[in-house]
């Protein structure tokens, strides 16, 4: 089966998505009912945000913005965080001062990929956690290039390849052209099995289970 898994590096739904995917991928092949070589994740760069500056913007203007209200709290206790501490993940949104543009972030992950595609999960995972943990601004090429260092050896190339624009058409596509265009995506993120079944926003392990097993009728 193929599970097309649409993400942004900013998505905290994204974060838990992605976990809850592998906790009922795991719990399946326990019980004997799938193997992971069944299982083909192709990961999707969406850009949630594709207008945003290229530095980023100021993060609680934002969340105000879209919170509607004046009085948007990062510390107080949403869905996300309940949902994220069921996860395993913890989530400081009280140090995140930057909204980033995050194309230079899909750009990077692609090109690591195409080098060494077991480092892709690990180094979205480690993208992830700079930017909802440790609050770093992973709009910044310096910030994400020292993330990558831990994978690839000689990252100036990749550096390099980022500024020219390499693979941000192929970001574009699976944005724009996949995402919205083919699949008609409402939330992110956005899970596709065998083009045929889509799940959306905040998905229980159970929900996957039933999607991976084929117990879900198709909505494409």
């Amino acid at each position: 089966m193929k599970v097309e898994v649409f993400y942004d590096t900013l998505c905290s739904w994204c974060r838990v998505g992605k976990v809850n995917l592998h906790k009922a991928i795991d719990k399946l092949e326990k019980e004997g009912k799938i193997k992971h070589e069944d299982i083909e994740l192709v990961f999707r760069g969406y850009v949630i945000y594709p207008d945003l500056p290229d530095e980023g913007g100021d993060y609680k203007v934002i969340q105000i913005a879209n919170d509607d209200t004046a009085d948007w709290d990062p510390a107080k206790n949403t869905p996300i965080h309940r949902w994220a501490k069921r996860a395993g993940l913890n989530f400081n949104f009280d140090r995140i001062t930057v909204k980033p543009n995050t194309f230079k972030s899909h750009q990077l992950l692609y090109l690591v990929r195409d080098i060494k595609p077991e480092a892709f999960e690990p180094l979205l995972n480690d993208i992830q956690q700079a930017w909802f943990e440790d609050g770093l601004n992973i709009s910044d090429l310096d910030v994400l290039c020292a993330l990558a260092k831990k994978y690839v050896n000689d990252i100036y190339p990749l550096r390099e390849k980022v500024l020219a624009g390499e693979k941000l058409e192929d970001v574009k596509r699976d944005t724009f052209e996949i995402a919205e265009n083919k699949y008609n995506i409402d939330l992110c993120p956005m899970f596709v099995f065998d083009e045929k079944v889509k799940l959306e926003g905040a998905i229980l392990e159970s929900k996957f289970e039933e999607a991976l097993l084929g117990k879900l009728e198709p909505n494409l």
